[in-house]
């Protein structure tokens, strides 16, 4: 099991289990630069100054404030933060249940993975999600994590479950679109529907690359061992699309040249010559060869048969 960020209980109404916590996603594989004096190739210190002054301040002196008005601040110290902090109950709360569908994606903001701790609280963790699988509902509740208080989403994944921290409504900005209200093309629809179909794939997230990270990694290796640097295409900015109609046509047929390319690359097959007995096969009217054959042969069948009715 990886290394638990959190340990607590999960409580629902009377229920309570075991569970610890460990992030989902995780930012460690990010290259991350640091301020490096080129004169003697050691990393810069940062050291805390007076903005106005310019004086060195000691860490251990430094205080919190908060500015009310353009240059001004109320202060507070450590004693203060602290008597305010929120006494963490190692307890995750679900106290309401809703439809995964009516919360809005912009809320979910960091996914942690939740696993039951301990063999004494398998079954009530196991009991918690698959009630959730069910009933297709997600549990809402609160944590505090790091003197802060949380709100929370719990979700059924694979075979155990997730919990999202939210956003809290101060959080999120509000929409500001502003779009015509005429009324849309059908044709035009039509074709970004068959552009979107024609581009329709299976969700593949080992496919995602930050282009940029690639880059500075191939950048730092090269320079580590002293390789000259690759040059990189260069990026070409997309024109504005002035003929909406036209744009659309263009992708479509772009999409279908790119479709027939590798049928247009293979040969066409020859039809196979048919090596069955020439014997069994009819003969096909119209040549002048074959129709005078078929009666003559009518000839003799026919004195064959008046000189049978003789003899008999």
């Amino acid at each position: 099991m990886p290394r638990a960020t959190w340990s607590g209980h999960l409580r629902v109404s009377l229920v309570t289990c075991p569970i610890t916590l460990s992030p989902a996603a995780t930012e460690s594989e990010r290259i991350r630069l640091n301020q490096i004096n080129p004169a003697t190739g050691n990393r810069i210190s940062l050291k805390p100054v007076d903005a106005e002054t310019g004086e060195p301040v000691e860490r251990s002196e430094i205080v919190k404030g908060y500015q009310y008005e353009k240059g001004q601040y109320v202060t507070l110290d450590k004693e203060e933060l602290d008597a305010i902090d929120i006494e963490s109950t190692r307890i995750l709360d679900l106290t309401r249940f809703v439809d995964r569908a009516s919360v809005e994606p912009l809320y979910p903001e960091t996914p942690y993975y939740l696993y039951p701790e301990g063999k004494t609280g398998a079954d009530a963790y196991r009991v918690i999600g698959q009630a959730l699988r069910n009933t297709k509902q997600v549990g809402i509740g609160s944590i505090v994590l790091t003197s802060r208080e949380h709100p929370v989403m719990v979700e059924p994944y694979e075979e155990g479950l997730m919990m999202w921290l939210l956003h809290t409504p101060d959080e999120v900005r509000e929409p500001a679109f502003e779009l015509p209200n005429g009324k849309l093309d059908p044709s035009m629809v039509r074709m970004a529907e068959q552009i979107i179909e024609r581009l329709g794939g299976k969700w593949e997230p080992a496919t995602f690359h930050d282009r940029y990270q690639d880059a500075l990694k191939e950048l730092i290796e090269a320079k580590i061992k002293g390789l000259p640097r690759a040059k990189r295409a260069a990026a070409v900015e997309p024109s504005n699309v002035i003929d909406l109609m036209a744009a659309l046509k263009r992708s479509l047929g772009e999409k279908k040249a790119a479709a027939a390319a590798p049928n247009a690359a293979k040969p066409k097959r020859t039809k196979a010559t048919d090596h069955r007995q020439r014997s069994m096969l009819l003969p096909m009217s119209g040549g002048g060869k074959s129709r005078a054959s078929q009666e003559e042969r009518g000839a003799e069948n026919a004195s064959r048969g008046k000189r049978r009715k003789k003899a008999s």
